[in-house]
C-alpha cells in the first residue's frame, strides 16, 4: 500500500514538474515579480508551456511517442530537438517584445538546456526533468533573490520522483541537476550580465 501511494505521488510530481509545468511556474513567477511585463510573461507561458505541452500530448495521442516521457533515447532525441526549436523561437519572440532580462534568461536557458540534453542524449540518458527543474529554479533565484529559497525544495523532490519511478539512475539525476543549474548561471553571467 505504501509503495503504491509513493509511486502515485512520484508520478504526480513528475507530471507537475515536467518541463512544460516548470516553464509555466517560471514565467508565472517572473510575471509576478515584474508586473509591468505581463504581456511578455503571458507570451512566455503560452510559448514555453502551453504550446509544448499540447504538442507533446498530440504526439502521444497519434502514437509518434509511446510515452509522455519516453525511455527510448531515439524518441527523446526527436522531442528534444523539437523542444529546442520551440524554445529558441519563443526566445526570439521575447526579444521582439523587449522582455525583461530574466525572462530572456529563462527563454534562452530553456533552449540552451534542451540543446545540451539533446547532444548528451545521443550518448547517455540524462534526466530531462532534473535539468529543467534546476535551470528553472536558478532563474527564479536570480530574479527574486534569497526570498525564493523555498523553490530549492523542488530539486530533491524531482530527484526523488524520478528515482522512485525508476526512470533514471542516481548519476543521471545528479548530472541533470548540475547541468541545468550551472548552464543557466553561466548563461546569465556570460551573455546577460547587464541588468
Amino acid at each position: 500500500m505504501h509503495s503504491v501511494r509513493s509511486h502515485r505521488i512520484a508520478s504526480f510530481v513528475s507530471h507537475l514538474l515536467n518541463p512544460a509545468g516548470l516553464a509555466l511556474g517560471v514565467f508565472a513567477g517572473l510575471t509576478y515579480l515584474m508586473r509591468e511585463a505581463w504581456v511578455a510573461g503571458i507570451t512566455g507561458v503560452v510559448l514555453f508551456s502551453i504550446m509544448p505541452g499540447i504538442i507533446l500530448i498530440y504526439l502521444h495521442r497519434v502514437g509518434y511517442i509511446t510515452d509522455l516521457y519516453p525511455h527510448e533515447r531515439s524518441q527523446r532525441g526527436s522531442l528534444l530537438l523539437l523542444g529546442t526549436l520551440c524554445y529558441f523561437g519563443g526566445y526570439v519572440v521575447l526579444l521582439w517584445l523587449d522582455a525583461p532580462v530574466f525572462m530572456l534568461v529563462a527563454g534562452c536557458a530553456f533552449g540552451l538546456n534542451s540543446l545540451l540534453v539533446w547532444w548528451i542524449n545521443q550518448y547517455w540518458k540524462i534526466s530531462i526533468h532534473a535539468v529543467g527543474v534546476s535551470g528553472g529554479v536558478s532563474v527564479l533565484l536570480l530574479a527574486g533573490g534569497p526570498v525564493l529559497w523555498p523553490s530549492l525544495l523542488m530539486l530533491p523532490l524531482v530527484a526523488w520522483a524520478r528515482l522512485r519511478l525508476q526512470a533514471h539512475t542516481p548519476a543521471q539525476v545528479t548530472a541533470g541537476l548540475l547541468l541545468g543549474g550551472s548552464s543557466t548561471m553561466l548563461l546569465r553571467a556570460l551573455v546577460f550580465s547587464a541588468p
